[in-house]
Order: structure tokens, then C-alpha cells, then sequence
């Protein structure tokens, strides 16, 4: 599988405080891998680098060979789109006006939506299931469906690379197995290729790929699920003591904190 994003030597500081050191990553094209790390380690520093919105100290990103620091903004959007942990509550939309909003790239802000634009809408609609709740307001619907609208507007953006930030942080657990079929299947289906940092390694073993290990601002482990979840490893980047073995269903990695004896 091509490279789609490749993160080269990035290293970044807010002030003097160093964030992240040397940061190696490859993103392949159709996968979808996980970025973990406890708070602090520059998950969300990192990913706002690969948008774009901050430039690395030093080292370079580039996404399908552009780099998104100094790429023209809406050529970034028809290439990379972004999923958030927080969805907005407060836009006075609707459910589908807010997801064709993911069409600006190819109309422009203030043009109206063609008939071209109407149908990536349907399928994002389709996609996240949100066909029923289209007319309703932001602010009508659960946080769940705020953040299934979010993915259907990165879906309806068209964009091949997705960078999604905790975005199942608030979601129960209905919500959160949703949204991880929603991201494999645009990978399976659609060969868009899916960076997600999260904290949930309960269900992130069930569906990634890829793991990359984020610790003190620099990766220390990368590769599937079982090489880079292990006791030593989570030991050594959470502090904690956890015991891995198989999910007896999926063969999946299963972590499971160790409880500290009084």
C-alpha cells in the first residue's frame, strides 16, 4: 500500500517546553491506525501538525506529497479532512446543512450546493445512518449523532486522508462501535485511510491496523496491535500495570489494568 501521509523527523515546542522529538510516521493508503499515548505526550499537537494549522519546528509532513503548512487550504480539504472530539452544538443547521457543509472544497463557501454535491451528501447520510435525523437541528440530536455528523461531513468532503482526535471521547459504548464501523468501512470500502488518537484501547485493538506508541513526544513503538500492546510497553508510557492477552471472539488484543495491592 502507497503512502498517503509521512510524518519525517517532526519536532515541535510551545515556548521552551519541548512536545515532540523526532516524530516518524507513515500512514498507508485504505488503513486505519491508531495513535496512542497517555495526556501530555503530544497526540493532539501532532495531528494538528499533519492538518496543517501548525507548522513543525523542524522535519516535515507531507500529505499525497503536498505539505499541509503551506499548501493552498482548499486543496488540503479535497485531500485531508478532520474529526474533532468536541462536534458543535450551537449551529443554527440542520443535520444535512451542516453536513454538505463538507462540500466547500469543490464549491466554495458562499456557492450553492450543485447537483454534483447531492449525491457524496446521500451517501454520507447513508453511511453514517443518519438518513432519519437529516432535517433535524445540531441541537436536537445526542452528542453520538453531533459526532456521526461530523464523520458524514469529513465523508461528504470527499477526502481520502482522515485525522481524527479522540473522537469517541464522550460517546457510550453503542456510539463508540458505531463510529470505528463507520471509519473501517470507509477503509475497506472506499480506501480512505483513517489516523485516529485515541485513549480507547478496548475497542481500537478490534479495529486497527496499525499502532503507534506516542511517549514523552516521541514514538517508542510501532506496528500491529500485539507488538506494540504489551505489559513492558504500556507499562513504560502509562505507568500502569496491565495484563494482555486474546479476546476470545475476535483474537483481538485484550488489555486489562492490573489493580494495585493494598
Amino acid at each position: 500500500m502507497a503512502p498517503v501521509l509521512t510524518v519525517e523527523k517532526v519536532s515541535f515546542r510551545y515556548g521552551e517546553r519541548p512536545v515532540l522529538c523526532g516524530v516518524d510516521l507513515v500512514l498507508r493508503e485504505g488503513e486505519v491506525a491508531v495513535l496512542l499515548g497517555p495526556n501530555g505526550a503530544g497526540k493532539s499537537t501532532l495531528l494538528r501538525i499533519c492538518s496543517g494549522l501548525l507548522p513543525p519546528e523542524s522535519g516535515e509532513v507531507r500529505v499525497s506529497g503536498h505539505r499541509p503548512d503551506t499548501a493552498d487550504r482548499k486543496r488540503m480539504a479535497k485531500l485531508l479532512s478532520v474529526v474533532g472530539q468536541d462536534p458543535p452544538v450551537d449551529f443554527p443547521m440542520s443535520v444535512r446543512e451542516f453536513v454538505t457543509l463538507g462540500r466547500f472544497p469543490h464549491h466554495g463557501f458562499f456557492g450553492a450546493a450543485t447537483r454534483e454535491d447531492r449525491e457524496p451528501v446521500e451517501e454520507a447520510l447513508r453511511m453514517t445512518g443518519l438518513e432519519a435525523l437529516e432535517g433535524r437541528g445540531l441541537g436536537e440530536i445526542s452528542a453520538g449523532e453531533r459526532q456521526r455528523a461530523t464523520v458524514a461531513r469529513a465523508i461528504a468532503q470527499g477526502a481520502k486522508v482522515m485525522l481524527l482526535d479522540e473522537p469517541t471521547a464522550y460517546l457510550d459504548i453503542y456510539h463508540r462501535v458505531a463510529f470505528y464501523e463507520i471509519v473501517t468501512r470507509l477503509a475497506q470500502d472506499c480506501g480512505v485511510s483513517a489516523l485516529v488518537a485515541s485513549h480507547d484501547l478496548a475497542l481500537c485493538t478490534e479495529y486497527a491496523e496499525r499502532f503507534f506508541l506516542l511517549s514523552a513526544g516521541r514514538i517508542m513503538a510501532a506496528g500491529p496491535p500485539g507488538e506494540v500492546l504489551t505489559p513492558e510497553n504500556v507499562r513504560e508510557a502509562y505507568g500502569v500495570e496491565v495484563v494482555c492477552d486474546s479476546n476470545p471472539e475476535t483474537g483481538a488484543v485484550r488489555v486489562t489494568p492490573v489493580r494495585k495491592k493494598r
